[in-house]
């Protein structure tokens, strides 16, 4: 058994990875990729001390046509993911925006917040989830959940989505990297899903067919895709 779609705590995961990889050991898994939101520090030093085989991986934030789609970036190879970082640092920094617009959002709601605080519960990038830590430390919030449902979920008020860059420069940067460019979770987004692929397919390297959003049934019509056009069928767990 493999799982190509796992979160560390370099993003927005809950465990190290270090405590990954255990848990990866002690299930019997022979192959992994930690795959964080928009960051490879995480998975590059899994990859150091993994005694599994393990995939060098992130899973990019991107745009098409106006629809966030999330992009996995697989590196089976060495390599000094320059273009891949480029694309990153680029998100990283509109990020960052994002995050202290929220937070002022949520100051002018009456909240007591700031960026310093709220980056002490980040290992890596400053994330949603972080300030929801916040919030819930001071008392504000009673659950994570809460935080989303309320103050920081995309139709809350408060919260601000940070700029992308498009599905295919990133394609194209992780190409340049000697990368392989899944597509995550193909039925979470509001597209068509055969225009949607029909539109991509000649660029992408795989599908990530088997993810826990998907049905049985949808598995099987992403398989379908995936196979007639000769891409790489992955499934993650999408851990966090």
């Amino acid at each position: 058994m493999i799982d190509l779609h796992i979160h560390s705590n370099y993003s927005d995961g809950t465990c190290s990875v270090e405590e990954i990889l255990e848990i990866a050991k002690s299930l019997g898994l022979k192959q992994i990729a930690i795959t964080d939101h928009n960051i490879l520090n995480g998975s590059i030093k899994a990859s150091e001390i993994a005694d599994i085989d393990f995939v060098i991986g992130s899973e990019l934030t991107v745009d098409y046509n106006g629809t966030e789609v999330h992009l996995l970036a697989y590196f089976p190879y060495p390599s000094d993911y320059k273009n891949t970082q480029f694309i990153i640092n680029s998100g990283q920094i509109n990020k960052k925006i994002a995050i202290m617009e929220t937070i002022e959002n949520l100051n002018a709601m009456g909240f007591d917040l700031d960026i310093l605080e709220v980056s002490k519960y980040a290992k890596g990038i400053v994330n949603r989830v972080h300030i929801c830590m916040a919030m819930k430390d001071k008392g504000y919030i009673s659950s994570i959940s809460e935080g989303f449902e309320k103050y920081v979920g995309d139709d809350c008020e408060a919260y601000v989505q940070s700029k992308r860059t498009s599905l295919f420069e990133a394609i194209e940067a992780v190409h340049r990297d000697g990368g392989l460019a899944v597509v995550a979770h193909p039925y979470e987004y509001d597209v068509n899903i055969d225009q949607f692929f029909n539109e991509i397919i000649g660029k992408i390297d795989g599908i990530e067919c088997f993810h826990p959003s998907a049905s049985s049934d949808q598995s099987k019509h992403l398989v379908d895709i995936a196979s007639k056009n000769n891409k790489t069928i992955t499934g993650g767990s999408d851990f966090h």
